[in-house]
């Protein structure tokens, strides 16, 4: 995990409330006890009030006053949230469908504003559809932890993804891709993507890739375009940025 986010998840984790030892916080983030000290030495001279006794036996803890806080989310928390959100809502006779949205509302204008930026923009490159097929979930496998923040690395930075995708057949081969957007056909989630090498539209099934990395020799400007035109014309899809409904289109010869 990179630092800037391992040290964002650090302090999340402070702000979760109560004392904590350095131990814990180590194997909370998979990370040794001298690292999580630097890390607190790193929050601390940035004006985080963490008090406490970093020894043995001693904890330490964020010295803050009550109420809300500006939240660090990743682009897998916003979407998990979002998706709670949609379906809660559609599922009309759940009394509090409407209060998921507005608690997602709350936590999103919490993000610091260059953070929000970033994610709005990238939510408006994610489409939701139907469920997808019993058969088709039967298939599944999963999905690579890292592939999402590498996604959102891409989409952001305006570079290349590189991975091993085996299709539908078995077949593996390596790809260089354009991440333009993501489908999820709950629980099913694509990218929708442009292959650099075959210069073609292109969408991968997330559970299907596999060693993904940034290739920096290759730069694109995300397209919306692009992502539209490889929704299937058959589905209904709605927009995670707004909830607006967003019409497939074939693609132009």
């Amino acid at each position: 995990m990179p630092r800037p986010s391992r040290i964002l998840r650090l302090l999340d984790r402070l702000r979760a409330g109560g004392e904590v030892s350095i131990e814990q916080l180590a194997a909370e983030l998979e990370v040794s006890c001298r690292t999580i000290q630097r890390d607190l030495a790193t929050l601390r001279a940035q004006g985080e009030p963490i008090s406490g006794q970093a020894g043995p036996g001693g904890g330490v803890r964020l010295e803050r006053s009550r109420g809300l806080v500006a939240v660090h989310l990743s682009l897998g928390e916003v979407l998990a949230l979002w998706l709670a959100a949609r379906l809660s809502r559609e599922a009309s006779v759940l009394p509090w469908s409407g209060a998921a949205t507005s608690a997602l509302h709350k936590l999103l204008a919490s993000i610091p504003d260059d953070r929000a930026t970033s994610l709005r923009s990238l939510l408006g490159r994610v489409y939701l559809g139907a469920p997808t097929s019993h058969q088709l979930v039967a298939t599944m496998g999963p999905i690579d932890s890292g592939l999402l923040s590498l996604f959102e690395e891409a989409f952001t930075g305006g570079v290349c993804l590189g991975f091993r995708y085996t299709d539908a057949r078995g077949r593996q081969s390596w790809r260089r891709a354009e991440p333009h957007g993501l489908l999820m056909e709950p629980p099913v989630w694509y990218i929708l993507a442009r292959d650099v090498d075959k210069d073609e539209p292109r969408t991968f099934r997330m559970d299907r890739i596999a060693q993904p990395r940034i290739e920096t020799t290759f730069r694109f400007r995300p397209s919306d375009r692009i992502a539209v035109q490889q929704l299937p014309t058959a589905g209904r899809y709605v927009r995670a940025d707004s909830g607006q409904p967003v019409l497939a289109v074939q693609p132009q010869p």
